[in-house]
């Protein structure tokens, strides 16, 4: 079984992850990984605003105190979206910003106290929501593109 401390090292690590994407050419940047599918460019577009949704609708309430506002959305619609948004944007500003949302998302859970990391919360459709739920996905979710983004480099 996952721990809340061993879950936030694999968390944690992708910061230096997205950091070692500035060595990635602006043409690797923007190649589909496959036929079909995303660009590194659309890939951390996609990471990038979840993070920033799931600090804004769950985790910053949880650490103030207050109801979670996150809602399960049209994730078709939500990722199009992200995609769309990674071509308004530099490389650099965007490797930055994941890092950055990372950075406050980790700060903001390491500053819940053990009853709030152990509390199970209702979100805003009334479905269970606990911390250890919420990093063993995105750990996972972490993997699953960051293996993408590592097979089709050969990356380390």
């Amino acid at each position: 079984m996952h721990t809340i401390p061993s879950l936030m090292i694999a968390f944690e690590s992708y910061i230096p992850f997205a950091a070692s994407l500035r060595q990635l050419s602006d043409d690797e940047w923007v190649t589909p990984l496959a036929p079909g599918k995303w660009s590194t460019r659309e890939i951390m577009a996609h990471m990038m605003l979840w993070d920033r949704h799931f600090m804004n609708e769950a985790i910053a309430p949880i650490a103030e105190g207050k109801p979670l506002t996150y809602k399960q959305s049209d994730f078709n619609l939500f990722n199009g979206n992200a995609a769309a948004y990674s071509k308004t944007i530099s490389r650099e500003e965007l490797i930055n910003g994941c890092i950055a949302v990372r950075e406050e998302l980790v700060t903001l859970l390491k500053s819940l106290n053990d009853a709030q990391k152990e509390e199970e919360y209702r979100d805003g459709n009334g479905n269970p929501f606990t911390i250890l739920f919420y990093l063993e996905d995105f750990v996972e979710h972490d993997a699953h593109h960051r293996g993408q983004i590592v097979q089709f480099f050969g990356l380390k």
